[in-house]
């Protein structure tokens, strides 16, 4: 199976899940959605996850989070395309899939620091509170791509 197809499973699997649990109503918004465009994590958190990324990512993703052989990019067209409208729950549950010699070896609020740095590099802005580690709130958050200026 490729990678993306992997991604996608993923997503439509955790999808269900919260759909199945009552957390998102068919047809609409998911109930109290708050939205990654206004800001739902801390510079604090980013800056835990670039050192977290650095020690557990940076050999396989890279520096510019470009990817490199099997790793895929993080950020660009082909990430916002695979991601965009997922759960950030999906993400956290892929990033716990990593790295591929020891999964699920980080703790889940690891897990979110990372993502909260993968969210910044992809230009998404800071917020005044932490994103928080629990499922239910992840499940209510949709991975977007910043507007372009």
């Amino acid at each position: 199976m490729q990678p993306f197809v992997k991604w996608r499973s993923i997503a439509l699997v955790v999808g269900a899940c919260c759909a199945g649990a009552g957390l998102v109503r068919a047809g609409a918004q998911p109930v109290d959605a708050p939205s990654i465009l206004a800001g739902v994590y801390t510079e604090e958190q980013a800056l835990r996850g670039r050192a977290l990324y650095y020690e557990h990512c940076l050999a396989c993703h890279g520096e510019t989070m470009a990817g490199a052989d099997k790793a895929p990019a993080l950020v660009g067209p082909q990430f916002a395309s695979t991601w965009g409208g997922a759960p950030l729950a999906a993400l956290v549950a892929r990033i716990a899939t990593m790295p591929p010699e020891k999964p699920a070896s980080l703790p889940e609020e690891q897990r979110v620091d990372i993502l909260t740095y993968v969210l910044w590099y992809n230009g998404l802005p800071l917020g005044s509170e932490p994103l928080p580690a629990a499922q239910d709130v992840l499940a209510k958050i949709a991975f977007q791509v910043p507007p372009n200026p």
